[in-house]
């Protein structure tokens, strides 16, 4: 299904405060970007539900192993499933993780698969699922 310009433009940046709010390391204004009972499961496999818990779970990684990591949004791919709502594929690259004794850790790539929908006026993200493809096999591993 195609969509309208502006939808599309209204979808990416969702996106693009997503990265910022990361970038930002803004637990609050991450949350705000989902609904109010939004769901996203972390790289770690752990489920948040609602945005209190979204934000309170960003919260540790925030201040401590993130603090000083980036976000960089790699390629977005959008597919309407209806006119108010989308699957987004988002390619990821993130830099400057930490462990908790502050050593430097490798960058990380991997994919966050989001279903964005409109309610009212506004676009917002009701499930996400973020994957870590870093630590994962490679397609020549048998």
């Amino acid at each position: 299904m195609n969509q309208t310009t502006s939808n599309t433009t209204a979808v990416q940046h969702i996106i693009e405060h997503l990265a910022g709010a990361w970038n930002n390391h803004n637990e609050d204004d991450l949350a705000q970007l989902f609904r109010e009972d939004g769901e996203f499961t972390d790289v770690a496999g752990q489920l948040m539900r609602g945005r209190a818990e979204i934000a309170r779970m960003h919260h540790q990684p925030f201040t401590t192993t993130q603090k000083h990591a980036i976000l960089t949004i790699k390629d977005i791919r959008i597919t309407w499933i209806t006119a108010t709502c989308a699957s987004v594929d988002v390619h990821w690259n993130t830099t400057g993780h930490q462990t908790l004794t502050e050593q430097p850790l490798p960058a990380r790539n991997g994919l966050m698969t989001l279903i964005v929908v409109q309610e009212e006026e506004r676009w917002l993200i009701a499930v996400g699922h973020s994957f870590d493809f870093t630590a994962t096999y490679r397609r020549s591993d048998p």
